[in-house]
């Protein structure tokens, strides 16, 4: 940690081999507490020399939460130490019961005190005025510490729940994106504009507040359309998304359009003018619910619609009809129909078919796609769920792959970001790479590759490829760092010779994409 204060005992008066060896852990909620951790730091050097143990090792987390320990990489880095024997130390000093943790459960910052002490590694509180020796003085206050870690955290979400709900019913937007078609306006205290926010940019100011106005002609003109295509021409969602990737229609998320996406157009109040805050609701770390429609804050007339009002509400009618229309035999019936005119089924033909079901829905109504199609007698397709099985697994190991890039990257001193929605790594806030999973592909007209798509619209300069396992489609073999002007077209296919002019992109190992990433980020910085 950077400008840590360490006081170490005089060599003079305690001789080394008295002298313990300790690791100190730091914790900061919030990136506007910028010399928090130095201050606990200081407080732990003196208790350090007090106590006659040399601070060796330094874990912190600075803007982290303590309230799980999700996305705590310093206490997460410090169990794993304790837990597989690297840690060289045996005290763990920490600025108070807080700082350890403001966990909702006491018992699980218990339990994490419990692991350090059951390999002999104790745990010292430096700020508090008790010993954590195990007495039941020291026990019992320790409890009612954590007891009341936690019940400050429960207090002040309350309070700033009251007071978002309150700045919402004013008609300030509550962070997240605006959505398409839409824009972020910074005003003053005095509602006098500070322009417009981008994409990741945020007010820094507490008397600041954000305001949603519409985006530009264009983007009305297309909001305007997607409402009266669903709603006077009867467009179903799924010809709808159809039409927009066809015509190459860009969005404020820069990657094809999805149902999801023309769902949230279609059931965005702000495109009548209105504000909608507290939908749903994720206090204190829980899992996000929905909350029922009187505990909506909704601010109204803030600006000029973009879509007729009546237009709106007949477009909810309809959302609601469809949604409640669609029962397990129906679903079944229009399968058998889709069956009989194509022989077969599969994803692909699900989405191409006019007013057909998602295969979201089927997988959510009979436990996945494959259990829909057997139901209508349709067996014949087993390759075809293995590839959506073997996607799944794809997808879930290009993510750890990514939290061990990022990782890596940051226990260099540098900065790295992953956005889940973009599938974009941002390196020391400048260098953005792509990440995308290279699937194997055996054709019968070609010869079998590995096949890399990219977005319509793609925000980074870099594609990073995890080329995966060709038995199983499952396991990442090795990596292609690629410019993002080898991609002109949608997709390339990577082969296995050695003469394909995407060989000199190619990482054997993680280790040569951490290089070659890391020169890259010190090219940035000339």
């Amino acid at each position: 940690m950077a400008n840590e204060l360490i006081v170490r005992p005089r060599s003079d008066l305690v001789p080394p081999s008295s002298a313990g060896r300790a690791a100190q852990y730091v914790r900061m909620s919030t990136d506007h507490q910028r010399f928090s951790t130095q201050n606990q730091a200081a407080a732990i050097a003196v208790y350090a020399a007090q106590h006659d143990l040399t601070i060796v090792r330094t874990y912190a987390d600075e803007g982290r939460s303590g309230l799980c320990i999700a996305r705590r990489d310093g206490l997460i880095t410090l169990l794993d130490d304790v837990r597989s024997g690297r840690a060289d130390f045996d005290h763990i000093l920490v600025y108070d019961v807080s700082r350890w943790g403001r966990f909702q459960d006491v018992d699980e910052s218990a339990h994490y005190e419990f692991t350090c002490r059951q390999v002999g590694i104790k745990v010292c509180y430096c700020a508090e005025e008790f010993d954590n020796d195990g007495s039941v003085i020291a026990s019992i206050v320790k409890n009612l510490k954590r007891v009341m870690a936690a019940e400050y955290s429960r207090e002040l979400s309350g309070r700033v729940y009251a007071g978002a709900c309150r700045v919402a019913s004013l008609g300030f937007k509550q962070g997240g994106p605006a959505g398409y078609g839409l824009r972020r306006e910074m005003i003053d205290e005095n509602g006098c504009s500070k322009g417009i926010l981008l994409r990741g940019q945020y007010k820094h100011l507490q008397t600041d507040r954000v305001v949603i106005r519409p985006g530009s002609e264009n983007e009305q003109r297309i909001v305007a359309r997607i409402f009266r295509e669903y709603v006077v021409h009867r467009r179903s969602r799924g010809s709808i998304v159809r039409w927009l990737n066809n015509d190459q229609v860009p969005n404020h998320r820069g990657s094809p359009w999805s149902y999801a996406m023309v769902l949230q157009v279609l059931s965005n109040e702000a495109y009548i003018g209105n504000c909608v805050y507290n939908r749903s609701s994720s206090r204190l770390k829980q899992v996000r619910k929905r909350n029922p429609p009187e505990q909506w804050i909704r601010a109204t007339g803030l600006f000029e619609p973009v879509v007729d009002k009546s237009i709106f509400l007949k477009a909810q009618d309809l959302l609601k009809e469809q949604q409640g229309r669609w029962s397990n035999e129906l679903l079944l019936k229009k399968l058998r129909e889709t069956l009989s005119v194509n022989g077969k089924l599969s994803f692909s033909i699900l989405a191409a078919t006019e007013n057909m079901p998602s295969a979201a829905l089927y997988a959510h109504r009979f436990g996945s796609l494959r259990e829909a199609f057997r139901r209508v007698g349709y067996v014949n397709s087993e390759r075809n769920f293995d590839y959506v099985d073997a996607r799944e697994q794809s997808e879930a190991e290009l993510s750890r792959q990514v939290a061990t890039l990022v990782t890596h990257i940051r226990t260099r001193g540098v900065t790295a970001v992953f956005d889940a929605d973009t599938e974009v790594m941002t390196v020391a806030g400048k260098l953005a790479i792509s990440v995308r999973i290279a699937r194997y592909y055996a054709a019968r007209r070609h010869a079998p590759c590995w096949l890399v798509h990219r977005h319509t619209i793609e925000p980074a300069g870099l594609i990073l490829a995890l080329r995966l396992d060709k038995e199983t489609n499952r396991q990442v073999v090795d990596y292609f760092l690629l410019p993002l002007n080898e991609m002109a077209k949608h997709s390339i296919a990577l082969t296995a010779t050695s003469r394909s002019r995407f060989a000199t992109y190619r990482c054997p190992t993680m280790n040569d994409v951490l290089r070659v990433v890391m020169t890259k980020v010190a090219g940035t910085l000339l």
